[in-house]
This record gives C-alpha cells, sequence and structure tokens, in this order.
C-alpha cells in the first residue's frame, strides 16, 4: 500500500512539472514571437478585408512615383485607447508605405507637445485637436491631442485633418498620394435638358467625388460636349430627347469614352411625400434604339426592402414608425466578378423600373439584380403607398428578379449611320469603338441626395471610376463597407431554428452533463476495482 501510495504522488508531481514546464515554454516562446514581429514589423493579417495590408493598387501608385513623397504623421502620444492602438496602427501602414514605395516614399511620427513651433504650423494648415474624454483618478477628463497626416509632393501639400479609426485609412491616404502626383481631376459632364438631373439636385455626389472629379454642366441638345470631359452622366431624362442630344451622346461613347445613363417608368417626388410621376411615354425609346437598353413596363418592388421613415398623423400629434418599403430595394444579387461591385454587400435601389439587354447587344451583363421574393407592379399609376402591408402587397403574385443594373464594356457600334443633315460640314462621323464603357440604371433617383450615402455612395464612386478608366481605387474604397442582412428563410425553417435554440440546445447540454457524469462515475469504480 506505501508503495502504491507513493507511486500515485510522484505520478502527481510529474504531471504537475510537465505542465508548468509547459506553459513556462509557451511564456517564453509567445514573449519571443511578439518582440521579434514588433521590432521587424511582421505581421499576419487575418482580417476579412485586408485593412492591415497594402493593397495592389496602392503599390501600384507607389511604383509609378517619379518624384519622393513625404508623409508627416502629428500623432499626440499620451491619448488614451483606442488612440493609443490607432498610434501603433498609422505606424505599421506608414512603414508598410515605406517598404513598398522603392526609397520615393518617407515618413515621420512627430508629437506636436514636443515642439510649439509644430502646433502653431497645424493650426494654419486649419488641422484641429481631437478632444476625448478620460477617466483618471475617478474623475473625468478632457484631454486633447492630434492624429493628422500632411503629404508633401513637390512644392503641393494634401491633408488629412482626423484619422477616424483604421477601416478606410489606407484608401484616404492613397487617395491623397494620387491626387498629389496625378494630372489634376478630370471631369464629369453631368447632361442637362429633357428633364435629366442637373448639378443643383446631385450636390451629395458631387460633395463624395468632389476631391477626385470636377463636374460641369453638359447641354448635348444646344452644344458640343467639352473635349476635356472624359465621362457622361445621364440622370432622368422624363421627355423625349432630340436627335441632336442623341448624336452627341452617341459619338462621344464612340470616341471610347465612359456613360452612365440612369433611367425609367417614374420620377420620384420626395419632397412631396412617398410620391412618383411617370414619365413620357417616349421618353425611353432612344435607349433601346441609341444604346440598346430597354426600360420595361412597370416598378419592381421587392420583399427584401429597405426600412423607411414614415410620418403619420394621430389626431393632434404627429408620429414616425419606419417600415419594409418594396420600391427601395436592398439589392443584394450584385456581379462579384465586377469591379464595381466585387467588394460590396448590397446597394439600395429606389423605384427602379426592370431593364434588360435587346439581341443586338453583344456581351452585355446584368451587374445588379432584385432577389427572388420580388416581382412588378404594372402602371402608371403606380401604387406606392409605404403604409400598405407587405404581405398585402405580395399575397397570391408570382414572384421572380428583375435586371436593375446593365453593364457593357469592349465592342459598340453607333446607332446613327451618318450625322444628321444640319450637322456642319466637315464632321467626322464614328462608325464604332473597342472601348466603349456604358452603365444603364433603371433608377433615376439612385444618386439622389437622400440616397447618396454609405454602400450607394460606394457604388457611385466605383461607376465613376470605371466609366473613367481609372479602376486603381475601386477595390481599396470598397474595403470596410459591409451591409450584412439576415439571410431570409421561410415560415417552416424559422419553426426548426427556433426549436432548435429553444430546445435543442438546452437538451443537449443536458446530455453533454449526463455523459459527462456518467464517465466520471465509471472512471471512479475501474479506480476503486484497481486499488
Amino acid at each position: 500500500m506505501t508503495t502504491s501510495h507513493t507511486s500515485s504522488v510522484d505520478q502527481r508531481l510529474s504531471i504537475r512539472r510537465k505542465a508548468w514546464f509547459v506553459l513556462l515554454l509557451t511564456l517564453v516562446s509567445a514573449t519571443v514571437i511578439f518582440f521579434a514581429a514588433r521590432v521587424s514589423h511582421m505581421r499576419l493579417d487575418w482580417t476579412e478585408d485586408g485593412i492591415y495590408s497594402l493593397s495592389d493598387s496602392t503599390s501600384s501608385i507607389l511604383n509609378q512615383l517619379d518624384e519622393p513623397v513625404m508623409v508627416h504623421a502629428y500623432i499626440t502620444t499620451d491619448l488614451p485607447q483606442p488612440y493609443g492602438r490607432l498610434h501603433r496602427f498609422i505606424e505599421d501602414m506608414l512603414m508598410a508605405y515605406h517598404d513598398a514605395g522603392g526609397g520615393k516614399f518617407g515618413y515621420d511620427i512627430i508629437d506636436p507637445a514636443s515642439d510649439a513651433n509644430v502646433a502653431a504650423s497645424l493650426n494654419a494648415l486649419h488641422i484641429p485637436k481631437v478632444r476625448v474624454q478620460v477617466i483618471e483618478d475617478d474623475q473625468a477628463q478632457v484631454k486633447q491631442g492630434y492624429l493628422a497626416i500632411v503629404i508633401e509632393y513637390l512644392d503641393s501639400k494634401e491633408t488629412i485633418p482626423v484619422v477616424q479609426g483604421e477601416a478606410g485609412f489606407e484608401y484616404l491616404l492613397t487617395r491623397k498620394i494620387k491626387k498629389l502626383t496625378g494630372k489634376g481631376r478630370e471631369k464629369i459632364g453631368l447632361v442637362s435638358g429633357f428633364g435629366a438631373h442637373g448639378l443643383g439636385r446631385l450636390k451629395r455626389l458631387q460633395q463624395v467625388a468632389g476631391d477626385d472629379y470636377e463636374f460641369v454642366d453638359v447641354s448635348p441638345d444646344v452644344q458640343a460636349i467639352p473635349a476635356d470631359v472624359q465621362t457622361l452622366l445621364v440622370a432622368g431624362v422624363r421627355e423625349k430627347p432630340s436627335e441632336a442630344f442623341r448624336y452627341r451622346l452617341d459619338q462621344f461613347r464612340m470616341a471610347g469614352h465612359g456613360l452612365l445613363v440612369l433611367a425609367g417608368n417614374v420620377s420620384p417626388q420626395l419632397s412631396r411625400g412617398f410620391q412618383v410621376q411617370p414619365v413620357d411615354v417616349y421618353a425611353n425609346d432612344w435607349l433601346a434604339s441609341d444604346l440598346g437598353a430597354v426600360i420595361e413596363p412597370g416598378l419592381v418592388l421587392d420583399r427584401r426592402a429597405t426600412r423607411v421613415v414614415v410620418n403619420q398623423q394621430q389626431g393632434a400629434f404627429m408620429m414616425r414608425s419606419a417600415v419594409d418599403y418594396p420600391f427601395v430595394i436592398n439589392a443584394m444579387h450584385l456581379d462579384k466578378e465586377h469591379p464595381i461591385t466585387r467588394e460590396l454587400e448590397s446597394v439600395t435601389i429606389p423605384f427602379a423600373s426592370p431593364v434588360m439587354w435587346s439581341e443586338k447587344v453583344k456581351g452585355g451583363k446584368v451587374l445588379v439584380a432584385s432577389s427572388e421574393y420580388s416581382t412588378v407592379q404594372s402602371g402608371p399609376p403606380f401604387d406606392v403607398d409605404p403604409m400598405q402591408s407587405m404581405q398585402a402587397r405580395f399575397a397570391n403574385i408570382q414572384m421572380h428578379p428583375s435586371a436593375l443594373v446593365l453593364i457593357h464594356e469592349g465592342e459598340a457600334h453607333s446607332a446613327f449611320a451618318k450625322a444628321p443633315d444640319e450637322w456642319p460640314a466637315g464632321h467626322e462621323h464614328i462608325d464604332h469603338t473597342d472601348a466603349g464603357r456604358l452603365l444603364v440604371v433603371g433608377a433615376p433617383a439612385l444618386l439622389d441626395d437622400e440616397f447618396m450615402d454609405g454602400s450607394n455612395a460606394v457604388f457611385a464612386l466605383n461607376a465613376l471610376d470605371w466609366l473613367a478608366a481609372d479602376d486603381a481605387l475601386i477595390a481599396l474604397r470598397s474595403r470596410g463597407v459591409t451591409d450584412r442582412p439576415l439571410m431570409d428563410i421561410n415560415r417552416d425553417a424559422r419553426a426548426a431554428w427556433k426549436g432548435l435554440w429553444m430546445f435543442g440546445l438546452p437538451a443537449m447540454m443536458v446530455l453533454a452533463g449526463l455523459g459527462r457524469w456518467w464517465w466520471l462515475r465509471n472512471r471512479a469504480r475501474r479506480g476503486v476495482a484497481t486499488a
């Protein structure tokens, strides 16, 4: 008995020594790896969007630098978390830029508190301080500091006044570098006439894209398109356009430029509430004859809808309630192979008409489509009342997806055999192009201020970049832009999942406990029998 007891004690001591040794070895290994990675700036990026790694677009832009770029990061060192972690992130990213820059990217990190002259120069650049609240010595205090980036290239400067966070940092910095080292902003022509939305209605788009593009008003009906305009945007034509309008757009496209057309069967009147005004019955015929894009009758409504806020009069009070509105579609059927939509999860398409390519178009694709839980309401008139229940709208109707956005790239032929008779002599008619880029959206209000936010803003910027043949920042801009709505499932599947979580999971826990108890009981019995 004594020998058995001594052997048991020695065995327990041996197990403890092994456990302590393994724990100590693990701690030492982790410490060594941590400091080695910190010194060498070695990182493993496991994030879905790779926000801690430089993209190929950034590396390509850095490799094309003609002259050195210098980046000054002004960061106050004693800011609390999460700003301390942001400080380390900025330092690591600038090191990655330096490594990819091939000697033409330099940087330094400066604490403005260490030099009063630095703070004065930041004030001259209109860079504000960050105000953060911290708890010290059981008291709430407000601290001020800087999280700013200044980029210098030759005699020019660009600034990022406040680094908001890790997501989007690479896009902001790379865009600033590209803007400094490029040839200035390209021009986007906003087509006016025949009811199209002009500069006054797309103010939010101009703010979002203003750093990259200059928007100018273009009137193809009465004057030539300026030679320095590289992309045309036609939003919401409500009347049948003239032949001069159509021919100038056709020749612009045949010259290899990009064309974005937003057209549909209705024009939303959101200033009057949720109302729509039908467009002229012949307003969209030119799209089929000139571009091969057919605007089909009706309005698409989808159960996978966006929530909107509706005002309701209840007696003497005005009530606000959020409802699912099927005419503002949360479209998630996107072409994941195309650079415009590759990194996007969804796009909000308001008051959309179904679109399709005609048989004469070769190589046309569908970029965005509604879900399989959608249908088309015939009209006019159209019933777009937001207070009608979804169940009533979709009762006893056949549902099917509809194309909402069409895209075409490559060879295209002119819709005109020659220039119109009244055209000035000496004009050279262009019959075809091998590098045309065309995007047709069945929603005239897609770029309106009310919908220009979140993924829609990214979609619009990606589309403009693609139309201007500037694909460098498209994938980079979409990083971190996620919208992960729950997957639609039927009633039986919902009931099954509810039963699993309410009853199945507790039952599995009870069974696991009983199994553990049974195993311990048998082990104890075997131990007694062995003794």
